[in-house]
């Protein structure tokens, strides 16, 4: 999955499922995910709508919801492209305290990396280079 642009979705927008960038196809362990979270909350009017919307608009989704599958989102490999460092790419890995709804969503690249090195480098300048200028328009950490 390739993430572009990220701050200028509204939030709902930002949901994975709702909006396959770049108009690739949906993530099968992320619609399996909504699935498990159907079946926990049956009743969710808001869930309900979204499903429904997602096969609405998209064919890709609804063959992969019809196939039936039900488990959580635990690990991907996505790149996110930034507008100061370009393509970086993360493993993400989604941590689920069991009995509850709380989940923890982590992203790490390898140590040394080129990725390593473009984090490291908006960690310290803030994405400010050293002529002092940096692009315009909202980054993958600003705010909308």
């Amino acid at each position: 999955m390739t993430i572009t642009g990220f701050a200028d979705l509204r939030s709902r927008g930002r949901n994975a499922c709702d909006r396959a960038p770049g108009g690739r196809r949906p993530e099968p362990a992320l619609v399996a995910d909504l699935r498990t979270a159907l079946v926990d909350y049956p009743h969710d009017r808001g869930l309900i709508n979204l499903v429904a919307e997602l096969r609405s608009t998209s064919a890709e989704f609804t063959r992969l919801w019809d196939e039936g599958a039900v488990g959580p989102h635990v690990s991907a490999r996505k790149t996110i492209v930034h507008p100061q460092v370009g393509e970086v790419t993360c493993d993400c890995d989604v941590l689920t305290l069991p009995g509850c709804d709380v989940r923890l969503v982590v992203y790490t690249v390898a140590a040394g990396s080129a990725d390593a090195e473009k984090l490291q480098f908006l960690r310290v300048t803030n994405g400010v280079h050293p002529d002092r200028s940096s692009p315009s328009g909202p980054g993958l950490f600003s705010t909308p």
